[in-house]
């Protein structure tokens, strides 16, 4: 009779006689193989709690194709939460029309705001999408999803500015903050455009599959591309909400730092917009917009009990909701200076 690390050991060699590349990691508590591009298998391997590092302790599951896979959903996905996904999309695209019906200052103002709405209502409608069935563009879309994510929060740094000194235009200061913003905005851009390309040229270097080879110069650029590399549903999320959503199988550094740098600046630019008596605006809609996204945290140590209810859609609903405020304070914001000023606003100089 076989003994277990024999049988293991057989399962593992039958595996790599696939066509497949698989690569095997082992952080603390859970580790991921996954294949690359053929499509077919996924193993995933998971550390007893004994302690043991080596593969013989590792109990090692292989699942069926991963199309049979991702159309057996373990519950359907709540209706309620797909509805307001829906609602959101839809009130982004609202917030275009009410801007350019209800302001008069074109250009900039008007084109940074604007398509950031359409990126946050297409976020929406992704996770929205999710949730009726598994659909083919679902991968691709969280590609995008994530790769928009990434850049167009960065134009809400010069909007900021540039809202400020057309405003309360101050002499020097105003105007060169403006131009720093969108130096900022454009750099972030094509910081993130260069990793996508590096991709395209070089492929997913060996260091980003295989932690034992030593990485070599620029390996970060193609290893962090959105657009290429492996994705895989979220698990958690299919189990817990029955919502189909696509995720990086290996983390990416820095998508989140342009909404991070986005919300910091309107912070600021709210605090020299303010008027007297009260926040105004865009402070508001920026405070929303923070204790929206820490929302998450704290529903986590409410729900440490291991319930997990909602884990996944109540803190990005609220997240989502409050960035829905932020925008539509901004644009309240945008049409007080009109009014302010008596109509549209002098360019910034």
């Amino acid at each position: 009779m076989p003994g277990p690390d024999q049988e293991h050991m057989s399962s593992m060699s039958s595996m790599s006689s696939m066509d497949c590349e698989v690569s095997i990691e082992l952080p603390p508590g859970k580790a991921h193989a996954e294949k690359s591009d053929c499509g077919h298998w996924r193993c995933e391997a998971v550390r007893t709690r004994r302690g043991l590092d080596s593969l013989d302790s590792l109990d090692t599951q292989v699942d069926e194709e991963k199309g049979q896979e991702i159309q057996e959903f373990p519950r359907p996905a709540g209706q309620v939460a797909t509805v307001l996904y829906l609602a959101l999309a839809l009130g982004h695209l609202l917030l275009i029309q009410v801007q350019w019906q209800g302001t008069a200052t074109e250009g900039s103002l008007f084109l940074v705001l604007s398509g950031l709405q359409v990126c946050l209502a297409f976020e929406a409608a992704v996770y929205a999408a999710g949730g009726f069935s598994w659909l083919p563009f679902l991968e691709a879309a969280g590609r995008m999803r994530l790769l928009l994510g990434a850049t167009a929060w960065a134009w809400l740094l010069p909007w900021a500015a540039e809202l400020h000194c057309r405003c309360r235009p101050a002499p020097g200061t105003a105007l060169l903050a403006t131009q720093q913003g969108y130096a900022l905005a454009y750099f972030v851009s094509a910081f993130f455009a260069l990793r996508e390309i590096c991709f395209v040229l070089r492929g997913e270097p060996p260091s980003a599959l295989d932690r034992s080879q030593q990485p070599r110069l620029g390996d970060c650029l193609p290893s962090n591309a959105v657009l290429g590399g492996q994705f895989r549903l979220d698990k958690a999320e299919l189990e817990e909400t029955g919502r189909a959503v696509f995720v990086p199988s290996r983390a990416r550094s820095g998508l989140g730092i342009s909404s991070g740098l986005a919300l910091v600046a309107h912070l600021a630019a709210g605090l020299a917009l303010r008027p007297s008596g009260w926040p105004g605006w865009l402070l508001s809609g920026g405070l929303v917009a923070l204790l929206a996204r820490r929302f998450g945290t704290v529903w986590d140590l409410w729900d440490a009990k291991g319930s997990k209810l909602g884990a996944h859609e109540v803190p990005r609903l609220v997240c989502r909701a409050g960035e829905f405020c932020w925008l539509l304070c901004a644009l309240w914001q945008l049409r007080a200076c009109e009014a302010e000023a008596g109509g549209a606003l002098a360019e910034c100089k």
